[in-house]
This record gives C-alpha cells, structure tokens and sequence, in this order.
C-alpha cells in the first residue's frame, strides 16, 4: 500500500487565552495558536489541505475575537516557499470548512481543483447573523471560488489511494475531516473539529507551545464526557457524532493519528 507524506505548514498566529477555545478552562494561560495548512505529498503529487486567513481578516494586527495576530497571504507565500513548493505545483486542494481562517488566498493556486462539502457552500452564500457579527465566513469568496474549478461534495468519499474524506459537521455545517495513509498508520486532519489534542484527549495535563515549552493545563472535568466542545460550535448534536466517528476511523486512542487544525505542538514535533 503506498503511503503519503503530511508536513505541516505555518501560515501564522494568533494570541488568545486557552479558554477561548475550551470553554472556563484555563483562563490564565494566554498562547500563540498557529494558523495551520498541512501538503500532502506522494511522489510528485502535491495537495494542499487548507490555505489559511486573508489580509482583509487582520485589521489593526487583530482577527478573530480582537485578538492580536500576525498572518496572511505572505506567511502562506513564505510556507509554501520553505517547502520548495510553487503554488501552480498543487493540482488539489482539499477544505477542511471554508471560515475565513481556512480558506483564503485561493487565487495562488491557478491549476488546482478545490473540493468541500455542499453544506459549507450554502452557509458561505447565505450565513446567519451571528455568523456576520463574528465574520466567520469573508463573502468576497463567493465570486473567487465562482471563478476556480471547484466540486462541491456531500458526505464521505474516497479521493484517492491512501487518502479518503469524511464529513465531520458540528463546528460548521459543512466541516469534513481527510484520512491519510501514512508511514505512521491513518492519521486525521480535523480542521476546527478539534482546535487542539486536549479537546480529543481531555484528560491531557500538559500542552506544547510552539517554542516546544510544556504548559500545565486543567484536565476537563468528568461532566463534558469524552471531548471538550471549543466555544464555536454549529450543532452539538452534529459534533458528538462526528467526535466518535473520528475515534472509529483512527481505530486507537492515541493523540499521534490525529491532527488538529491549531495544534501549536505540530510545529515543533511535525504531524
């Protein structure tokens, strides 16, 4: 079985303390949280998993929540570059959701298929107002994706040797998560499913900044039950069956087959 290679792409940061993704968890504890894409590479093959956060989304050197960050369309430029990868090289690119931390930047990649789930199209064209308060999804994507080579998906698929998607709804309507085939065994790329470990393996102690300095942080406590919901979630229901339907493709309970989207330990120890 051939397997794929997954290395892990810096496209910023932004500053926010740990309770602003697991809810009264760690209040104190104040990190950078990378921005992250991941290239999947087999051979000469190159897909690119997410391509992060526009300029327009940084005002004021803040983004979501008013929080401070550094990010945009140069940090993608400069990680694409550290991984000797020209843009027109990535003939895919697979969205994990289209909120507009994931999905910006799009126009780099003139010769790319770009693939998400149906349901994430219909939130982008019509979202609801909180969606706007917050400005989860940036509408000038609309017509950019109008003008690419785009397939709207609805549910689970297998895109190709080694790597198969699955829809994961609950943080967004539309969010899906990609199995790879890799050296190490099936590996998860979660997108936002799981900001970080911790929310999947809720009984962790400790987290990596990505400096590699270890935190001590609050173990959930028994009442959240087997995973930490972050503070933006579309449908709970929705998040609790995709939770368990990650765990089942992963097969083992164990942090290193899976890969969140701001996991700030990746960029130390890679996926």
């Amino acid at each position: 079985m051939s397997t794929w290679e997954i290395k892990v792409l810096y496209y910023g940061k932004i500053t926010v303390p740990k309770s602003a993704l697991t809810p009264n968890l760690d209040p104190n504890l104040v990190l950078d949280w990378p921005y992250l894409g991941f290239l999947l590479q087999q051979g000469k093959r190159k897909i690119l998993v997410d391509t992060g956060i526009s300029d327009s989304f940084i005002i004021d050197g803040k983004a979501w929540g008013g929080y401070p960050a550094q990010a945009g369309r140069a940090y993608l430029e400069k990680a694409l570059e550290d991984a000797q990868v020209d843009p027109l090289e990535v003939d895919t690119i697979l969205f994990t959701h289209l909120h507009n931390d994931h999905a910006a930047n799009t126009t780099l990649f003139k010769n790319a298929q770009l693939i998400f789930q149906r349901d994430e199209w219909k939130t982008l064209l019509d979202p609801l107002p909180v969606m706007n308060v917050r400005r989860d999804y940036d509408p000038a994507l609309v017509d950019e994706l109008k003008t690419m080579n785009c397939v709207k998906v609805d549910g689970d698929f297998e895109f190709t040797e080694g790597i198969k998607v699955y829809k994961t709804p609950g943080h967004t309507a539309g969010s899906m998560s990609i199995a790879v085939r890799t050296k190490k065994g099936m590996q998860v790329l979660t997108g936002d499913h799981f900001h970080v470990f911790c929310m999947a393996f809720p009984k962790q102690t400790e987290i990596m900044d990505m400096q590699g300095k270890k935190h001590k942080i609050t173990p959930a406590p028994e009442v959240l039950g087997p995973f930490i919901p972050s503070t933006l979630i579309y449908d709970y229901y929705d998040y609790y069956d995709s939770s368990y339907k990650i765990m089942s493709i992963i097969g083992e309970y164990r942090p290193e087959f899976l890969v969140p989207g701001h996991e700030p330990s990746l960029l130390v120890t890679g996926a």
